[in-house]
């Protein structure tokens, strides 16, 4: 049994992965959590009721994915550390934690700010403080068994890392104000716009240091493979792939890809989503935030890459985001407004 449910959190979303091990037992790998500045909507309301479910189980987190520390991505487990008697009575059952960090960590220097660094620097001292068993330094090519689960790391690569933990360090000892991320996308929706419209060879990359230090994924179990991005880009997650032999041309075949950084145009190429084989795609993300993600110029790279056709999963529905599809042809692709999924 292998499983995928994605917990809708308005913007980003947590990921719960379960599956059967050798040992008989269902093991789960939680991936990022929602947004740490929506404790009550994102965690008390939605994660926790998860946790309080697996735990009841006898069930353990085997492993949390911390992908990268933008605000929208570490609010489940910031929270569930920071829910005192809750974590006391449930701590060992977290097992391991990855995340990418810089820093000492043993002075305190006051922040300001609401986006990465600040909010990133206080989860690693969390799981320092509380002896989270956390790996870091997490980084393309490695690979790691857990149980039948094989987890093959296609991004960041080793120059990526090595940009991030120097801008880590540099913050570490700086008083840093960020209240917006300028670099994730423009201004404005392009859903009036036709599918048919977009230029396919038009691609501006997302250079953003936290984005590209993204522990991007492969699981494999029993011949089944889902790539989890997170909010990788093109050239990074491409590189990875090829490295590990996974795509199209090693005739690859992916059964479920999560679509990088919730859905922006500057994340995936039509070049790059031309490489990859796969029949399910999915974007977390609601249209109704401030960046205005997802893009539908993405959409449109998505359906030109796949003339036979795919299936397109959204986390949630709403308005805004069938106003991507209103009095459109987007040709053979199957849109789905739901992302639970079950292989077996």
């Amino acid at each position: 049994m292998l499983s995928v449910k994605y917990i809708p959190m308005q913007y980003y979303d947590a990921i719960i992965i379960r599956f059967t091990g050798d040992d008989g037992l269902v093991h789960n790998i939680f991936v990022d959590g929602g947004n740490i500045c929506s404790r009550t909507f994102c965690y008390t309301n939605r994660l926790k009721n998860e946790l309080e479910l697996l735990f009841a189980m006898g069930e353990s987190i085997d492993l949390w994915v911390i992908t990268h520390i933008d605000n929208d991505h570490i609010g489940g487990l910031y929270h569930f550390i920071n829910d005192s008697e809750f974590f006391e009575t449930h701590h060992e059952r977290l097992k391991e934690v990855w995340m990418n960090y810089g820093g000492k960590g043993d002075y305190e220097v006051q922040r300001t700010g609401t986006i990465g660094y600040h909010s990133g620097k206080e989860l690693r001292d969390l799981l320092k403080k509380k002896r989270v068993n956390v790996k870091q330094d997490i980084i393309a090519g490695h690979t790691s068994t857990l149980f039948d689960a094989t987890i093959t790391v296609v991004a960041p690569d080793e120059n990526a890392l090595k940009r991030y933990v120097e801008w880590w360090n540099n913050n570490e000892f700086k008083d840093v104000t960020q209240t917006a991320d300028g670099l994730i996308k423009g201004g404005e929706w392009d859903y009036n716009k036709k599918f048919k419209d977009f230029n396919m060879e038009s691609y501006e990359e997302d250079s953003e240091v936290k984005n590209n230090s993204s522990i991007a994924f492969v699981l494999s179990y029993y011949g089944y493979n889902l790539l989890f991005s997170a909010d990788s880009c093109s050239s990074l997650l491409s590189d990875g792939l090829k490295n590990a032999n996974m795509l199209k041309d090693g005739n690859f075949k992916f059964d479920l890809m999560h679509i990088p950084h919730h859905g922006s145009s500057r994340n995936s190429s039509f070049v790059f989503l031309k490489d990859i084989i796969c029949p399910k795609y999915v974007i977390s993300g609601n249209g109704a935030n401030r960046y205005h993600l997802p893009d539908k110029e993405t959409i449109a790279r998505l359906i030109a890459a796949n003339p036979m056709g795919c299936e397109l999963h959204f986390t949630q529905m709403n308005l805004k985001l069938k106003e991507i599809f209103a009095n459109d042809d987007c040709g053979n692709l199957n849109v789905v407004y739901d992302a639970n999924f079950t292989f077996e």
